[in-house]
């Protein structure tokens, strides 16, 4: 798939303030300083289209980006800051509960991981929460240059034991070496 176009469209914290774009749309969620941003930017091969913070935390609302006028990719919150104040996670967690439950356009929630970390029952439990909400979810391993090709084949197959998932739904990826990214983009194109 080309990308041909990629715009932000707006921010919204509730559902009435979702934009109106009757398109499907591919969700990113995971812990804070996963690499969300990093991520779209270079699905869409753009540097700078979704802000990247130098703290995590920083992605506070929902963000809707149009690319190719035709799809549209969300970037969600962020889990896990220490930062954040018990309100502030409880308004995260409603903001994700509203868009998971509400969002018809919906179509494939990736589910961000860093590699060099080990998933924890907090991971688990989200995969469980939006596979139970039938939302097809792929596990998208970030940071995959950090860790040898050998660690990563077994980190594969650990998570898809971990996570109760076939391995190939499981997707390793480098926002700086640009892995992953035409598996993402075949994955969407199938999609749509």
């Amino acid at each position: 798939m080309n990308i041909a176009s990629a715009d932000f469209i707006k921010g919204a914290v509730e559902p009435a303030g979702y934009p109106a774009l009757s398109v499907p749309e591919f969700a990113f969620f995971g812990r804070s300083n996963t690499g969300k941003s990093s991520l779209i930017n270079m699905i869409v091969n753009r540097k700078s289209l979704v802000k990247t913070g130098s703290r995590p935390g920083m992605t506070r609302q929902i963000n809707f980006f149009l690319v190719n006028k035709k799809f549209a990719l969300v970037d969600l919150p962020g889990y896990g800051y220490a930062q954040r104040s018990a309100a502030e996670n409880a308004n995260f967690d409603q903001m994700l509960a509203d868009y998971c439950n509400q969002r018809k356009e919906l179509k494939v929630m990736f589910f961000l991981i860093d590699m060099r970390r080990e998933p924890t029952e907090v991971e688990r439990g989200s995969v469980v929460y939006f596979l139970e909400r039938n939302i097809e979810t792929i596990i998208v391993g970030t940071k995959s240059d950090k860790i040898g090709t050998n660690d990563r084949y077994n980190k594969v197959r650990t998570w898809a034991s971990f996570f109760s998932v076939p391995a190939d739904s499981i997707i390793p990826t480098s926002a700086q070496k640009k892995q992953g990214k035409d598996q993402l983009l075949r994955l969407i194109s199938d999609r749509l």
